[in-house]
């Protein structure tokens, strides 16, 4: 029996008890009205409503302490057992609860995210999103369902502020499994240079995939011992060949959009009314695309160990080992303060990265936050999420790091980071599925064309036809577990540029991709987005 059920039980036998004390006594404890029954049928409006509310006041029961276990993705920040003991304080203060954190490296997560469901162990909170995991899990009762009651009894603030369109979106089946952030985001990419790099090989801008190509085999031609685009762990494999297939894409005459999870590796045209879907290495651009991507791996553009680097291309361009990096743009704040402060030389520039293929408007399933279906504490994560999303010191804490060591206030809505920040970098720390407009501060004296670009983005981004389409996978998870086994082999492989032999190479994979059922899967998902086309 789950603690609210106990609670209302354990109100229900104090009520009946009670009543056996009047019969006897005829007169209810002076000074105890939140017990005093109800005399009659003709119950007194005003001493029901007392007892009412007085039961609501007393609140959940956070009596017992409780250690909460949280799973975060990505490297565990030097400072985070800092920033979270203050944290813990004000949780242990206000709901009687503490968090430990683990993190998931971006080059385990996606191995080791389903596993530990299934493992045993005592867990309570994970980071979830519609591209990490959110459907799968909900679908297979993974994640603890979170109702309206458990918001206005557990999470209040949540309750009050969630956006309602964030809430609809989160329903898989007509129930919840995710608080959302409470954040509108838009998710455009930058390329970060070295700017005193581009004046000695004449360059002048970086704003473009063949701008970019100019300006790495600058580096690539002249620059020995340094990498000019240090890609390879898995948080970036696929970073530069997401770049051009979304511009192949937003080029390609059927306006090419992706559908279903990334692992699918599946496509569709927003023109297609019939949605019929396809598997990335069956559209037109695809093998331009990986042409491409070989020509620059063969030239140097990356190092022939990015299939087992672990290090993502950004650590790379900040230790001065490459040239170029690539990143979102939210991830770029904290790098160019970092860097920049620490070797203001480089004259490190930033360039929209987006070409013609515009931003992402996201959904607000694009970082969230869920409880575990078996955790022994849930109502209490819902109450420790509740403060991290809404109370702002505890969020800003989350977020940003300690103030006056990670950052410094700048006004209400912004912030400076300082030097330490480099053990807590803003908004670094997979703090993502808690991100709150309410409190969402910016980074000031940051990127200085960042207003240039982002006036750029808010014009031209956009939602894709599919945003809010969710693929209920219960009836293919075999043959999809076996198409991941091919993404993180041979597409990824693809997506790095390494073959000798394209279009050879594709075709081995589509037999793979046969083999692994990828045509039930995709009759799948055409009929779920025909009936979702029809329904929005």
């Amino acid at each position: 029996m789950n603690r609210k059920k106990k609670r209302i039980l354990s109100l229900l036998l104090t009520a009946i008890l009670c009543m056996g004390i009047l019969s006897a006594c005829g007169s209810s404890p002076a000074g105890d009205d939140s017990t005093a029954p109800a005399k009659s049928d003709a119950v007194d409006q005003d001493q029901s409503s007392g007892t009412q509310q007085s039961a609501e006041s007393a609140g959940p029961d956070i009596s017992e302490e409780v250690t909460l276990t949280m799973y975060l993705i990505g490297d565990r920040p030097v400072d985070n057992d800092e920033v979270f003991a203050r944290i813990n304080e004000r949780l242990k203060a206000e709901i009687n609860a503490t968090i430990e954190v683990k993190f998931m490296s971006w080059g385990e997560y996606e191995n080791k995210y389903p596993l530990i469901f299934a493992s045993g162990e005592d867990w309570d909170i994970i980071y979830t999103a519609d591209w990490c995991f959110y459907n799968a899990q909900a679908t297979k009762q993974g994640f603890w369902e979170i109702t309206r009651e458990d918001l206005e009894t557990y999470a209040p603030m949540t309750a009050q502020t969630m956006y309602p369109e964030a809430w609809e979106q989160a329903k898989v089946g007509d129930k919840v499994y995710m608080l959302p952030m409470n954040y509108k985001e838009i998710t455009a990419y930058v390329y970060m240079v070295r700017g005193d790099l581009m004046d000695k090989y004449d360059i002048t801008s970086v704003s473009s995939l063949d701008e970019a190509e100019a300006y790495m085999d600058a580096i690539a031609q002249n620059e020995a011992g340094m990498i000019p685009l240090d890609v390879g762990s898995d948080y970036d494999k696929l970073f530069v060949y997401d770049r051009m297939w979304a511009q192949a894409c937003e080029q390609s005459s059927e306006k090419l959009t992706g559908i279903g999870p990334w692992q699918v590796m599946a496509s569709v045209s927003s023109l297609d009314d019939t949605a019929a879907v396809k598997g990335n290495y069956d559209q037109d651009p695809f093998l331009d695309v990986i042409t491409r991507l070989k020509d620059w791996k063969d030239r140097g553009f990356w190092s022939k160990n990015a299939v087992v680097n672990t290090q993502n291309n950004t650590e790379s361009f900040q230790a001065g080992r490459s040239a170029l990096a690539l990143m979102n743009a939210n991830t770029a704040k904290s790098v160019y303060a970092a860097v920049t402060a620490e070797h203001p030389e480089w004259d490190v520039r930033v360039f929209d990265a987006q070409e013609d293929a515009p931003p992402v408007l996201n959904s607000y399933l694009a970082n969230g936050m869920s409880i575990f279906s078996k955790s022994k504490h849930p109502e209490r994560a819902l109450m420790a999420l509740d403060y991290l999303r809404n109370d702002k010191e505890v969020n800003s804490l989350f977020c940003y790091g300690i103030e006056g060591k990670h950052w410094e206030a700048a006004g209400d809505n912004a912030l400076v980071s300082l030097p330490d920040s480099t053990n807590y970098a803003y908004d670094g720390n997979c703090n993502w599925g808690v991100r709150n407009d309410a409190n969402w501060r910016v980074i000031e004296g940051g990127i200085p064309n960042l207003p240039e670009l982002t006036a750029r983005w808010q014009e031209t981004a956009r939602s894709s036809r599919y945003q809010t389409f969710v693929f209920d996978d219960a009836a293919v998870k075999n043959e999809i577990a076996a198409m991941g086994e091919i993404f993180n082999t041979d597409y990824k492989l693809l997506g790095l540029g390494f073959t000798d032999d394209p279009e050879g190479d594709i075709a081995k994979m589509r037999s793979k991709m046969e083999t692994a059922g990828a045509a039930k899967v995709y009759a799948a998902l055409q009929e779920q987005a025909q009936a979702f086309l029809e329904n929005n």
